[in-house]
């Protein structure tokens, strides 16, 4: 069954954000090991600037994943609250010396709860194409001045960074090795095969549509689909899937869950 539901994006902004996740996926990054010419990276970062955080962060549809990080321990987090979700709609480094007084992060969650973020300098990793499939990240709990110069090391590392997703992403078209080590892809349960691989952003709609989760649709078909989320503990079994570059949503079933996985079958 199909049932209309407003989109919140305009047509041209759903459209820039698929092309983004369009150019992200051609990576096929996302949920994949720790690789030792990332860390190498972010250990450089951490201490070229003398922070107590650094990342290399990537964004779909729901979150921000740290696909290499120094200094925390969480993976991923929400990307709606997240200060690279900013960054990556900068055309160059998104510099917060104080976050806690500025009146943009002053409330954020990140600033008021762990990790008490307080400087934040980020850069936009972009594709060849001009996508902004992520960033580097150099993060501290206290205030601190970042120079010019330190703006042009973080642009000039942030290019690296670009240089090594390039490789990466041509060693594996090629079907080779990749330098850093094995790279391993997460290969889906077979309860949760269900059609295409895709990424797209979306939502799920429940509790008589007043609560609403966004999502990342990873497996699309004409008849079902799976959705990646951050947890899927409040999540009943019969919802409602809208995602952003259509114009309609569907109902749906459970069909199979895991942690952050739900395979839904469209009714009709």
């Amino acid at each position: 069954m199909q049932i209309i539901f407003p989109l919140p994006n305009s047509g041209s902004a759903a459209a820039r954000e698929q092309a983004r996740l369009d150019a992200l996926a051609r990576y096929k990054v996302l949920d994949t090991a720790a690789e030792e010419s990332l860390d190498r990276l972010t250990r450089l970062v951490k201490t070229i600037f003398s922070v107590s955080i650094s990342t290399v962060t990537f964004l779909d549809g729901h979150r921000q994943w740290f696909k290499s990080k120094q200094g925390m321990t969480v993976c991923e987090t929400g990307r709606e609250p997240a200060f690279c979700n900013l960054t990556i709609q900068h055309p160059a480094s998104l510099i917060i010396q104080d976050a806690a007084s500025d009146e943009r992060f002053a409330d954020n969650p990140f600033v008021i709860g762990p990790p008490h973020v307080r400087f934040y300098a980020g850069f936009p990793l972009r594709s060849p194409d001009g996508h902004a499939i992520g960033t580097l990240c150099a993060i501290d709990p206290q205030p601190r001045r970042f120079s010019q110069q330190d703006d042009e090391m973080l642009s000039l590392l942030g290019s690296l960074a670009m240089d090594l997703l390039e490789l990466r992403k041509r060693a594996l078209t090629n079907e080779t090795a990749f330098d850093a080590g094995n790279v391993s892809f997460p290969s889906p349960a077979e309860d949760f095969i269900r059609g295409r691989s895709v990424l797209k952003a979306g939502r799920v709609v429940f509790n008589n549509s007043r609560t609403t989760i966004s999502c990342t649709v990873r497996q699309l078909s004409p008849e079902s689909a799976v959705i990646h989320v951050l947890s899927t503990a409040k999540i009943p079994d019969r919802l409602v899937l809208l995602i952003d570059t259509d114009v309609t949503s569907r109902l749906c079933t459970v069909t199979a869950r895991a942690d952050q996985h739900l395979a839904l079958s469209f009714e009709s």
